[in-house]
């Protein structure tokens, strides 16, 4: 098993201890395994560019990568969770996999909570 998998796992058995008292009723498939983020409905390059603007804001440079297993978790935990993920073409979900995780690295889950702000607008 590779580390990314055994991170998937761990993440899988986490998100089945959570008790989800309703679907969230938005986005395409909602209450179908739509994804548990309460946002609406976006592309996967409209996800990617509010995750990127986010990320970068007060920096100075170019931005490096995030370390591999914080994509893992990006993926896992909020591109899967979007509502509209499983329409994303294969690029729009690896551009949005590489900003959320850069928004994860620099700012934690405060960036993710900003981010569904974002997106929820």
């Amino acid at each position: 098993m590779t580390g990314e998998q055994a991170m998937r796992e761990l993440i899988g058995s986490w998100l089945a201890e959570e008790e989800v008292s309703e679907p969230s009723g938005v986005g395409p498939g909602a209450g179908e395994g739509g994804g548990a983020l309460a946002v609406p409905p976006a592309t996967g390059a409209e996800v990617a560019e509010a995750a990127r603007r986010l990320a970068l804001r007060e920096f100075d440079g170019l931005p490096g990568e995030a370390p591999p297993e914080l994509s893992a978790l990006a993926e896992a935990l909020v591109i899967d969770e979007h509502p509209s993920a499983a329409y994303w073409t294969t690029a729009e979900r690896a551009d949005a996999v590489r900003w959320v995780a850069l928004l994860v690295h620099r700012f934690g889950e405060d960036g993710v909570q900003e981010l569904v702000a974002e997106l929820s607008r």
